[in-house]
């Protein structure tokens, strides 16, 4: 079994490090200091499971790469700084399949939560939504979505049934920028269609999914006929950067042509760029309280009266597709 480890501290990694590299049937990968590193490391060539120290795992991006370290199936156990900070890390952890252990273990102890974790495989992908119709998109449409907490795993069932013509499509996930280029490519690899960061003056081409980067600027629909997007300089907006809401609210000026989707996601960001976008003319859809990981921002959007339709996970993509189409082909 080939295992990272991962530990923003110098003695943390190297008290891993020695444990691992003399257990029987343990082959020791790369040994990180930051969570970017981690993952890209572990995209380029994965291991079967990665010791993430606690100073990591506490930190607001642990969960998107928790979500992207799912869907390339490579295992975690969280490696707590004490016992007692250990059950209060169980206890996060809940039901996530995450395992736990604790700095001061004993090199047996680890190998056997090692090898523990790898032997319980996780629950297989969900099958990718079928595409039940093939459908003619009408010119000129547009599909702007927005998430938060739990979106990795939404923004993968709702793209991977779109088709590799779908219509021109604008994505905000919170995250940042150094998650954002990796999550990029592990929705491509979800989807037929081509997902790839945003850059300013981007076209909007049928075919390709533009997820903002998670860098200093908002993702937004350029002003204009709406054919290009635009990376825009400037402060967070409901309380972040890029924004939902500035996405959403760039699109009203073209909203008769829009259909828009708020999923699972902490706060508000979103809720009133929809509602402008409601009233406007587009065709919006909240993800069902059911499905959503977080009702926040799909709840906050629903009771403004922003929501023309809620839908759980697994039919939003394919209602942002028939909105969109012309006709449907035999």
């Amino acid at each position: 079994m080939r295992v990272m480890i991962a530990d923003g501290n110098d003695e943390g990694r190297r008290r891993l490090a020695t444990a691992v590299g003399t257990m029987r049937g343990v082959s020791l990968g790369t040994c990180a200091a930051d969570l970017s590193e981690t993952y890209h490391a572990a995209e380029n060539r994965p291991p079967q499971a990665v010791l993430v120290a606690e100073n990591l795992a506490r930190l607001p991006e642990f969960e998107v790469m928790q979500t992207m370290f799912r869907a390339l199936n490579i295992r975690c156990v969280l490696v707590a700084d004490t016992p007692t900070s250990g059950e209060r890390l169980s206890a996060r952890a809940g039901t996530s399949g995450l395992r736990v252990t604790h700095l001061g273990a004993s090199q047996e102890e680890l190998r056997h939560c090692l090898f523990e974790v790898l032997l319980d495989r996780p629950v297989a992908a969900t099958p990718r939504e079928p595409i039940v119709e093939r459908m003619s998109f009408q010119s000129g449409r547009l599909i702007v979505i927005g998430a938060s907490t739990g979106g990795v795993d939404a923004l993968i069932r709702v793209l991977s049934g779109f088709p590799a013509d779908c219509p021109p499509t604008l994505v905000v996930q919170h995250t940042s920028g150094t998650f954002s280029a990796g999550l990029a490519r592990l929705l491509d690899r979800a989807s037929p269609a081509r997902v790839i960061e945003a850059e300013d003056r981007q076209p909007l081409v049928p075919g390709t999914v533009l997820l903002a980067p998670g860098k200093e600027h908002h993702l937004e629909i350029a002003r204009g006929n709406g054919t290009h997007c635009r990376l825009r300089e400037a402060p967070p907006m409901s309380g972040h950067r890029p924004s939902v809401d500035a996405l959403f609210h760039s699109a009203v000026p073209v909203a008769a042509r829009v259909s828009a989707a708020i999923l699972t996601g902490m706060g508000r960001d979103g809720a009133e760029g929809m509602l402008a976008l409601h009233r406007a003319g587009a065709h919006t859809i909240g993800q069902d309280q059911a499905s959503a990981l977080v009702y926040g921002m799909p709840r906050a959007a629903h009771e403004l009266g922003a929501v023309r339709e809620q839908l759980p996970i697994d039919r939003i993509g394919q209602a942002l597709l028939r909105s969109c189409a012309r006709r449907s082909a035999a």
